[in-house]
């Protein structure tokens, strides 16, 4: 299972989620909580290997703020509500997520409605697209077995799931990604 830990913003929570074994980490320069700067964004990418995605993520950006993010070393663009048609952002030559169902995005990532809100997604109603699609909106520890189970997606994605009191949680961070791979384990040996 592909696990994405996204809205990092430390070192030592970009350390962790690397070592747990996290296939991507995402730096957030929407307006959030999260969100982070491109000179912390460049510092926080050194401690990322060359084998871990590193996604920036964007809410309706402009081409300048996504130019000046990539200069950061991403390895993808994860879109939110944008306004510019998706051609626009593939000039970048990265491999684009877009939180839309109809999307011709190389990944489509299935969502709550207010990314990052922790709001969970009825996974058992919703439709499984026909094509790489990640799942995200109130996953956690508790529940990304089951969201597994349902959806069978390509991979998770997750930020408020495991954080405490607003905070990256190193302990939930290392239990989710065990969790996640743990439950495609189990789907492959059935």
């Amino acid at each position: 299972m592909f696990v994405k830990i996204c809205g990092l913003t430390t070192e030592a929570s970009v350390a962790t989620a690397v070592e747990a074994g996290a296939d991507a980490i995402g730096f957030v320069f929407a307006d959030s909580p999260r969100q982070i700067d491109i000179a912390t964004a460049q510092r926080l990418r050194g401690f990322i290997p060359e084998d871990v995605r590193v996604v920036g993520v964007f809410l309706d950006p402009t081409i300048k703020e996504v130019e000046a993010a990539v200069a950061c070393g991403l390895t993808d663009i994860q879109l939110h509500r944008r306004t510019r048609p998706l051609e626009t952002f593939r000039q970048f030559g990265l491999p684009i997520i877009e939180a839309d169902h109809e999307s011709e995005a190389d990944i489509i990532l299935l969502d709550a409605p207010t990314p990052g809100s922790g709001q969970a997604l009825d996974w058992e109603t919703l439709e499984r697209p026909e094509r790489t699609f990640w799942l995200a909106g109130g996953l956690n520890v508790d529940n990304v077995g089951a969201a597994i189970r349902a959806m069978r997606p390509d991979g998770v994605d997750v930020s408020s799931g495991v954080e405490t009191n607003g905070q990256k949680d190193h302990d939930k961070i290392r239990a989710f990604i065990r969790r996640a791979k743990e439950e495609t384990q189990c789907i492959h040996n059935q």
